[in-house]
């Protein structure tokens, strides 16, 4: 049996980087406590694969192939059957590596708040990439370390563009794309959201007065915001370049004429599961969930969506529920001649 490696940000792992799930591939159970989890649990509840999870919130896509590598490579010496799913985030996320000398030299150590360190080599030392995110507009609180916060809004308001994060994001699934074929590993690569045109959001057309009107446009219409297709690619040379560059037949879509790049976001919006006049509906994404999400399942009265509406406390955009994770390896993953 194939033992898979996955890597991706928040959306794959909600935590930090877990050693007992990238060293030993170890997948919790579930102990009413944790989150169910994301795909990687759902592939190992549903066929029973051993599955190496390198996923940490805040991961720009860089790390998640370099780690998803690491991981590769030790298990290819240790002559594994390995498949690989990588798990984009947004393009415009980047990274900084920072040796301990770095830290100590621009004194942005002992950061213990929002900047995750990713340190998926587990080597006992303090080097790694610190996470810094989509670098626009870094707030005061970014840090609890003040030299940590000057030195991100250095680079944000003199270094960072979208461009350049994207030229650094394709590069890296080029070499994840290379090293696969060198190798002659099966791997699929999915996007959190479509992340080629512009607009990049919002996903849904969103529409009417009423609550009863809004809920029906979210979970029954489900209209696609229109964009021109790769417009955001085509509109830098550089970024066009490196994207005719890609393997397209090695990455999974969403497959609806109206979003022709698609996402796992979109894909549980267009999939949800409610249909028209049932009284309960289950959450699409975790942040719609009350308490810890310890059911498979769990379901609430419209009723409590419509006035969470009203009251313009309705979460339509974040991370899917477990559910829906399970639903996307029965009906996607599984077809993907990975397992």
């Amino acid at each position: 049996m194939r033992e898979i490696i996955c890597s991706g940000c928040s959306f794959t792992n909600f935590e930090l980087v877990n050693e007992d799930k990238v060293i030993r591939g170890i997948t919790p159970e579930i102990d009413g406590i944790n989150p169910l989890g994301s795909y990687p649990e759902a592939i190992h509840r549903i066929c029973g694969h051993k599955v190496y999870n390198a996923g940490m919130a805040g991961n720009d896509i860089a790390t998640s192939v370099l780690s998803i590598i690491s991981i590769a490579d030790r298990l290819l010496k240790e002559s594994k059957d390995i498949s690989i799913i990588l798990q984009c985030t947004e393009f415009t996320r980047t990274s900084n590596y920072m040796p301990v000398s770095f830290q100590i030299r621009k004194n942005v150590a002992g950061d213990n708040s929002s900047v995750r360190n990713n340190t998926y080599l587990f080597d006992g030392s303090d080097n790694g990439f610190f996470q810094f995110g989509t670098l626009s507009g870094v707030r005061n609180n970014f840090s609890t370390n003040e030299n940590l916060v000057n030195l991100a809004k250095t680079i944000g308001e003199n270094l960072f563009s979208i461009e350049a994060s994207y030229i650094k994001s394709l590069t890296h699934i080029l070499l994840l794309q290379n090293y696969c074929r060198v190798h002659h590993i099966p791997y699929k690569i999915f996007c959190k959201t479509e992340s080629f045109s512009i607009p990049f959001s919002p996903i849904f057309e969103i529409s009417g007065e009423t609550p009863e009107e809004i809920f029906k446009s979210m979970f029954l219409d489900k209209k696609f915001t229109k964009k021109k297709r790769l417009s955001f690619i085509n509109s830098d040379p550089y970024v066009r370049n490196l994207f005719g560059m890609l393997d397209l037949d090695r990455f999974w879509f969403l497959e609806d004429e109206n979003c022709m790049y698609g996402g796992i976001t979109e894909w549980v919006y267009n999939r949800n599961v409610y249909r028209y006049k049932d009284t309960e509906y289950t959450p699409l994404v975790v942040e719609d969930i009350d308490g810890t999400p310890t059911e498979f399942k769990p379901m609430y009265p419209i009723q409590r969506a419509i006035d969470k509406i009203a009251d313009n406390n309705f979460n339509p955009n974040g991370h899917p529920t477990y559910f829906y994770w399970d639903y996307f390896v029965q009906n996607e993953i599984t077809k993907w001649e990975l397992l």
